[in-house]
């Protein structure tokens, strides 16, 4: 019989919204001292992802118009979705997860059976107990070429063995929700009940009790649609316990496929198979000194070194996401990371972007100029977000590129602040006062 307590579920809530928190260092925690900006991340024209719960209070959701959300929330940063950011940042992710156990089930679209559009002659999945669970982390079902990215909202990963105390350190690092049981749903129902940056337990005698507890909204973090849990309610169904004791016809008569996922999810089967190996798709390489070192001089020798050694690994493949982190036996690790704008393999890139983030390692959090002076027992370099760039054929001549997609992204991240020139003035009596300054229409 399988020991208790030996699935973990990680989910990091609003995963695009996060990652580009985390690619433009972009505070939005509180923790700063000044006054944050909530984000939202927008595609097609409306919400996609936010961070700060002052915007729900505002009332914006997930799916809104860009222009209401603007409205509601004018100080908020509006960022544009970079799935290529997502999918480099995720695979640092489990990267950093396989250093835990290499039992990992990266989960893109949680409890989703199918893709948005299914190859053609291939079996539907996620109809009974045994599949549920299959198409999670299926490349072909999970990337379709409609998606646009791996993850709609947040972004999940199942993990098999016991690690309590590094889990728990990466969770705090992330702010992510982890939750643990014996099952792949209690785990994932508890990782979505969890506060960010904590563990929820479920030990298997107390399933009944958590069900009674847990509010029906878990299920939207899950993939079921705001009808069904709008219906739920209008039935007085307001914990999932309330509905646990209800038949697989009972519910699928009422939400059909949803149904049916959702009769599976409360009642798993118990020859659920394991969780398999996850085929990392991160280089690594590190270096031990044999006493430690204090001066970046020391340092800088031996990251060129690593990645030069990394960029031999590479192959064809190029890396959007590299980071250097310095280890200390008895202290936290110091680390900073980049996502790079385009895939490279160039060492003359990289190390010049592994120079600047030695430097943010070796600096005080208070500091922003000064090396701390603490000593470094090993350092290591990550390369993630692993792509094969096709290669292109040049223009014969050099063409322009257009300034309108540039216009845009500018005015999504800093509204308002892009502005241009206009002659004010034929004979003015100061310099400054023959132009000014009006915003660009988009």
């Amino acid at each position: 019989m399988r020991a208790t307590l030996d699935l973990t579920c990680l989910h990091i809530p609003q995963f695009p919204a996060w990652s580009l928190s985390q690619r433009w260092c972009l505070d939005n925690t509180g923790t700063g001292g000044s006054e944050t900006r909530p984000i939202i991340v927008c595609e097609k024209g409306r919400v996609l992802s936010m961070i700060d719960e002052r915007l729900e209070h505002k009332g914006i959701r997930i799916g809104d118009p860009v222009d209401r959300a603007r409205r509601l929330a004018p100080g908020a940063q509006f960022l544009l979705r970079d799935p290529d950011v997502e999918r480099a940042l995720w695979e640092s992710i489990l990267g950093r997860l396989v250093g835990l156990t290499p039992q990992i089930q990266p989960i893109p679209d949680p409890l989703r059976p199918v893709p948005r559009r299914r190859p053609k002659g291939r079996k539907r999945k996620g109809t009974n107990a045994h599949d549920l669970f299959a198409s999670m982390g299926d490349p072909e079902l999970t990337e379709s070429d409609d998606s646009a990215g791996l993850w709609d909202n947040g972004a999940w990963a199942i993990l098999q063995g016991p690690y309590a105390d590094g889990i728990e350190a990466l969770a705090t690092e992330w702010g992510a929700q982890v939750g643990r049981g014996h099952r792949r749903s209690w785990a994932m129902l508890a990782a979505a009940y969890s506060k960010p940056g904590q563990i929820t337990t479920v030990p298997q005698p107390m399933i009944t009790k958590f069900l009674r507890q847990a509010p029906i909204e878990l299920l939207q973090s899950l993939c079921f649609s705001s009808d069904l849990i709008e219906r739920l309610h209008l039935f007085g169904l307001k914990a999932i316990g309330h509905i646990f004791g209800l038949t697989k016809r009972q519910l699928m008569a009422q939400f059909i496929d949803e149904g049916r996922r959702l009769y599976d999810l409360l009642h798993p089967d118990d020859r659920e198979p394991p969780v398999s190996n996850y085929g990392r798709r991160t280089l690594m390489a590190d270096y031990e000194f044999d006493w430690p070192v204090f001066e970046p001089g020391d340092l800088q020798p031996v990251l060129k070194k690593l990645l030069e050694d990394l960029i031999d690994d590479l192959g064809e493949l190029c890396t959007r996401h590299l980071e250097v982190r310095l280890h200390h036996r008895r202290r936290a690790d110091r680390f900073a990371h980049r996502i790079l704008k385009d895939p490279t393999r160039s060492l003359h890139t990289l190390g010049t972007i592994g120079d600047t983030l030695l430097m943010q390692a070796l600096q005080d959090a208070g500091s922003s100029r000064r090396p701390t002076g603490r000593s470094v027992d090993r350092v290591s370099v990550t390369m993630s977000g692993l792509t094969r760039v096709a290669p292109v054929q040049a223009e014969l001549f050099r063409q322009r590129p257009e300034l309108k997609p540039v216009v845009l992204r500018v005015e999504a991240r800093f509204p308002g602040k892009l502005v241009r020139p206009v002659h004010a003035h034929a004979d003015p009596f100061f310099p400054e006062e023959e132009y000014r300054l009006v915003p660009i229409a988009v």
